[in-house]
């Protein structure tokens, strides 16, 4: 299958038609042009990748000026172009300034057929790896905010939990898009990273993109692309988020919070597999798995006219339901550790543990924030607790993080009774051990076992 497309600019017509049955047998396709003006039209249409640029237009004029002023305009517009400077009046100084001045060969007329041709697959393998290694950069880029932002896994025993991760074991293969529903602060986003770490996708990029962050004004750029000079601050060429993802997954978060007008241009894309940079004619291939997630009700928002009921089912072949917290409250033992376990690291605060009243406590919570709220309240615990036991009435500096009704609320005495006893057990009754462990004289262990 033949490759690459090739530009050539030559004011003298002979020259455009030798090459072109020189050179269309060889590449992809061959555009020929006749006046360098015309190369930021072509170049902003097609995706070019070798230009043969003359160095000389003007009648009489054999400097090579001209040459070099176009070769700055071209690198200036795409600094990864390839370009192969041919002239019929040569020389070694003015051949070294061409190749300083970013081009990648210097040929006279007439020129050596194979010589030519052999240049021009040269440039076009330069070409490729220049894309290679911007799309590896770009990825890159987008992995170390990954592992920057590193959140946990997906976790959790309960029989609903269990029965998500089954379905996405038998769903993480295909690249059937996949649409998560569920409160803030769940664990949509560990689903969809689970479903990717699982798919054949696996080595590639995750990307995830909070559709309720970005403005209406910044979506193209933000999910296409954009060309430098397309608005005031695009001063370089900037992939967008489906390129970036290409490959690999990409992770719409929020997807409710687009307006109508936005979801029928990601519609768009989803359904033809291609973008289009904000400021550029071309299009790009994008091959990328989609998941979706929102905390809204669609069915209600298509009801209402605010949602594309042919999005909702372009991105809906296959819905999770990720119940609430309070309703699987079997997970906040093995969450709540975890979360422990992280801080504890993250702190060092070795050896800090969790007293029966306060695991009793975080039973007794509705957690309307879900998992994000659990994790926050173990964060401020293990931060404000001054012993090594996690006590209630200790961890938290401007009382509860949850509301808790009053027919659930024990006497400070009855938690202090559990927590003592608890220690002293834990301690074999050893006084001075449990004294030093909890962060308070013997003698108030002592005046406390009385009180019992």
């Amino acid at each position: 299958m033949k490759q690459g497309k090739i530009l050539i600019v030559d004011d003298n017509i002979n020259v455009l038609t030798a090459l072109n049955q020189l050179l269309e047998p060889e590449f992809e396709r061959v555009i020929s042009v006749d006046d360098p003006e015309q190369i930021p039209g072509v170049m902003q249409i097609e995706n070019i990748d070798v230009v043969l640029l003359d160095m000389n237009f003007e009648k009489g004029s054999s400097s090579g000026e001209e040459g070099i002023l176009w070769l700055e305009k071209i690198l200036e517009k795409d600094p990864e172009m390839v370009v192969i400077l041919i002239t019929a009046y040569g020389n070694i100084d003015l051949a070294v300034e061409c190749i300083k001045k970013g081009a990648l060969d210097f040929l006279l007329k007439p020129w050596d057929n194979n010589k030519l041709i052999t240049t021009i697959r040269s440039g076009l393998k330069l070409k490729q790896s220049r894309n290679m290694v911007r799309s590896l950069k770009e990825k890159q880029s987008h992995l170390n905010e990954m592992i920057l932002n590193k959140q946990s896994d997906f976790i959790g025993r309960s029989e609903s939990v269990l029965a998500i991760k089954k379905l996405i074991s038998k769903i993480a293969p295909s690249d059937s898009t996949v649409l998560i529903l569920g409160e803030n602060g769940t664990g949509k986003e560990l689903i969809a990273k689970e479903i990717h770490n699982q798919s054949d996708r696996k080595q590639e990029v995750f990307v995830h993109v909070d559709m309720g962050a970005v403005p209406d004004t910044l979506f193209e750029s933000e999910l296409f692309g954009h060309v430098k000079g397309a608005f005031t601050d695009a001063s370089k060429d900037r992939a967008g988020r489906f390129e970036i993802a290409s490959g690999g997954t990409l992770f719409l978060d929020e997807i409710a919070n687009l307006t109508p007008g936005l979801q029928a241009k990601l519609l768009n894309v989803i359904q033809n597999r291609e973008v289009t940079r904000l400021g550029s004619n071309r299009s790009v291939k994008v091959d990328v798995r989609i998941i979706c997630a929102t905390n809204r009700n669609l069915i209600k928002m298509i009801e209402e006219n605010r949602f594309r009921e042919d999005l909702y089912y372009r991105i809906n072949t296959i819905e999770i339901v990720v119940p609430p917290l309070r309703e699987r409250k079997d997970d906040i033992k093995i969450l709540s550790e975890y979360f422990l376990e992280e801080f504890r690291k993250k702190y060092s605060r070795e050896g800090i543990y969790f007293s029966g009243a306060f695991k009793e406590y975080l039973m007794e919570q509705d957690w309307p924030g879900n998992v994000r709220q659990l994790r926050s309240c173990i964060e401020k615990a293990v931060l404000l607790t001054e012993s090594r036991m996690i006590m209630p009435e200790g961890s938290f500096s401007n009382g509860s993080p949850v509301s808790v009704e009053k027919g659930n609320v024990r006497s400070l005495q009855e938690i202090e009774k559990e927590i003592l006893l608890e220690t002293l057990s834990r301690n074999k009754g050893n006084i001075k051990k449990t004294a030093e462990e909890l962060g308070i004289a013997r003698s108030t262990v002592y005046n406390k076992l009385k009180l019992r």
